[in-house]
């Protein structure tokens, strides 16, 4: 089991949706801004890539907002995030809850939980490769830069110092700035977060004054805007979102943005567009010998960066700045990249109800073997016109629009025949067949037609499996299709062991012809019985799926044969706070059932001729949980269909439960407490109605969607 399924977080696709949406916003509010002033749309940039950043965090830790999805009747499935292919999968096992008072005195003790061995998924892996190489090229800028900075001469002409000084003065900036020249450098740049330098060419010696003037406000005004601290923000943006292309479209937008930003800063402080055009275009012939580099220092651009801004300083007329128009692109902006974090897509469960008249009724059947079941164990709708019912060791193969009968079963041990009867048999639904398991009659699997023919059977070689105790050879959930069984092993626990709240490890087992048993997923069984409202690990098996729903967790994962995750799905129902009336209603339903069972024994014991002396009723000490489980019954369906059951409150009227096709909400169902879920597929709905005198009736109402 070197596989984890990790906890719910932010999915790679939500990521890239939410990444999507923000990048394109802003590029949207860009293209309306284009004649603006870039200062704007720098603006614009810095918000976007602040957003990026801290999508992540407010995603996962921020306020939620949800925003309701309307999905499809039979939708696909949601297909999970790709997870490490090892051959067993492995359910992370939920933290232990503290408080567990009881109904009279001490807590109960809680398992400490062993971790797991962790694999890390290939998605991730890829995106760390990236975004390393992202941050390394970045590195390697900064490293260059600063390898320049410490190679070149200090500027020491004293009338060039003279020039730096007033534009200094002239710009407000209040700390040093450091000139030098370098004969590694083609062009000017800009770089240093806490100790700024200005890294000019030794070619700058040759400057006339008016350059000289031009090149260092223009460098200084990316010192006074802080865009070398904002570059390394769009860097780090980039290296996060490296695998999104308006992620690189944004970047370079910004770095345009920026430099137009600080020409319009230039022209502003009275030079002339024309001139400082021509400076421009003198320091563009150096650029094509440069190699540029993923840096924090300003000034390395394309040649069309280059003619892009050459033709916004020429153009006759200035941007005029708008304090509100730019407020309002700064709070759509921010309002969006806001609601893109905190906003989570939840899907609105659609509602079904139940016929109100039933399209089939046992107790109006003109068969007698139907019209008057015994004790109604088991249930499966085969098809539209097929139900059986399992009535003792008869199986009743019914067509519920005609009424047509078929019988199979009974009592023996020849073909077809059962040792075995109510919950000693298990139905198991198989493509145009049905596989029943006696287990009393040496574990043997017989295979019926929809008509009750036998098809086949097979014995189940107990000795040739090791399970970890005798009692999982009885635990049967389910047969896949290529024939292999799957076994619930593990160490149950049994009523008469001590009273411990600790939740023991059992798991799915899968186990082939020739008796291998392989582990398909791994979870933490049911607390004490001495425990009400105990949690536990639901596990359903059908369509080659295994779904494992531990009511501790937030979310039901559904695996494939293999133990590969398929699906994720949020745990339905709610967790419901324990009241003084709900606990005393349990208590004597727990009770009542301790008393039947004493019962039951005693019976049991005096017809065997065996004595009773000494065995008398005692009271049981039982605790509860403050909070009850969110889903107390869960099971797939014949069309792959999961059908979870909100947990139903002692004195509940109505059932609720909530379905998902594979992984994508559906629809949910209210129906009468009375009434027994045994199967559903397509539009059938079988159920089981039993009467205050303990007479079953099976009933087949049509499922309506509203």
């Amino acid at each position: 089991m070197d596989s984890l399924i990790a906890p719910h977080s932010l999915s790679v696709f939500e990521l890239l949706v939410r990444v999507t949406i923000l990048l394109s916003a802003a590029l949207a509010l860009a293209w309306l801004a284009r004649k603006r002033p870039a200062r704007v749309r720098h603006l614009l940039w810095t918000l976007t890539f602040a957003l990026l950043l801290a999508l992540p965090g407010l995603s996962l830790l921020g306020p939620s907002w949800e925003v309701p999805i309307i999905p499809s009747i039979g939708s696909a499935p949601q297909e999970a995030p790709p997870v490490d292919g090892a051959a067993n999968g492995f359910i992370p096992l939920p933290e232990p809850v503290p408080a567990l008072p009881d109904a009279g005195s001490t807590p109960v003790p809680v398992q400490e939980s062993v971790p797991p061995t962790r694999s890390i998924p290939l998605p991730l892996l890829l995106w760390g490769v990236g975004c390393a190489a992202v941050l390394a090229s970045l590195v390697m800028g900064g490293v260059r830069f600063a390898g320049l900075g410490r190679a070149a001469t200090p500027l020491d002409d004293p009338i060039r110092l003279r020039q730096v000084e007033a534009v200094r003065q002239q710009l407000g900036i209040r700390g040093d700035v450091r000139v030098v020249l370098s004969r590694r450098a083609a062009t000017p740049m800009t770089g240093g977060l806490r100790r700024p330098v200005v890294l000019l060419p030794m070619s700058a010696t040759l400057w006339t004054p008016e350059r000289w003037t031009v090149v260092l406000t223009h460098e200084m005004i990316h010192l006074c805007r802080r865009d070398v601290l904002r570059q390394l923000m769009v860097r780090a943006g980039l290296a996060l979102y490296w695998f999104h292309p308006l992620s690189w479209v944004a970047a370079r937008l910004a770095a345009t943005a920026s430099e137009e930003a600080c020409d319009e800063e230039v022209l502003a402080l009275g030079t002339r567009p024309s001139e400082y055009a021509i400076h421009l275009l003198s320091l563009a012939g150096d650029m094509s010998a440069h190699r540029p580099v993923l840096s924090l220092a300003m000034g390395q651009h394309s040649h069309s960066q280059l003619e892009r801004r050459i033709v916004a300083i020429l153009k006759p007329s200035r941007p005029r700045r708008s304090i509100l128009g730019t407020a309002l692109m700064v709070m759509a902006i921010g309002s969006v990249g806001v609601s893109v974090a905190i906003a989570h897509p939840v899907q609105i469960v659609q509602s079904a109800h139940l016929s109100p008249t039933p399209l089939f009724d046992s107790g109006e059947h003109p068969a007698t073997v139907v019209s008057e079941l015994g004790v109604l164990s088991l249930g499966m709708v085969l098809n539209e016109e097929r139900v059986v019912l399992l009535d003792g060791r008869t199986l009743l193969f019914i067509n519920p629009r005609t009424g047509e009968l078929w019988t199979a079963g009974g009592q023996g041990g020849g073909p077809g025949e059962f040792a075995g009867s109510g919950l000693e048999l298990s139905l198991f639904r198989e493509p145009d067949a049905l596989t029943v398991w006696d287990l009393n009659n040496d574990f043997r699997l017989t295979t019926f037609s929809h008509t009750g023919d036998v098809l086949g059977t097979r014995r189940f070689d107990v000795s040739s499996v090791e399970f970890d105790h005798m009692v999982s050879v009885s635990r049967l959930y389910g047969v896949f299709t290529d024939g292999s069984l799957a076994f619930i092993d593990g160490l149950p626990r049994f009523t008469d062991q001590p009273s411990a709240a600790d939740r023991l490890r059992e798991y799915v087992a899968e186990v082939g012809g020739e008796g291998d048993k392989r582990t398909i997923v791994e979870f933490l069984g049911a607390e004490s019985r001495d425990v009400l409202f105990g949690h536990r690990t639901f596990v359903s098996i059908g369509n080659d799926r295994v779904a494992v729903a531990d009511t501790e967790s937030t979310e039901v994962m559904v695996l494939d044969q293999s133990g590969t995750l398929v699906s994720r799905i949020p745990m339905p129902g709610e967790r419901m706070r324990v009241s003084e009336d709900h606990l005393a209603a349990r208590l004597r339903e727990a009770g009542e059932r301790a008393r039947r069972s004493h019962e039951r024994t005693v019976e049991q014991l005096e017809a065997m001729g065996r004595s009773t002396e000494g065995r008398k009723f005692e009271e049981r000490d039982y605790r509860h949980n403050e909070i009850a489980p969110p889903i107390d019954r869960m099971r797939f369906d014949g069309d792959g269909r999961l059908w979870m059951r909100h947990y139903v409150m002692p004195g509940a009227d109505m059932k609720s439960w909530t379905v998902w096709d594979g992984g994508s909400t559906t629809f949910s169902v209210d129906m009468p407490a009375s009434e027994n879920l045994l199967d559903v597929r397509g539009s059938l709905v079988l159920l089981r109605i039993r009467s205050e005198l303990g007479v079953d009736r099976a009933v087949i109402r049509e499922l309506v969607f509203r």
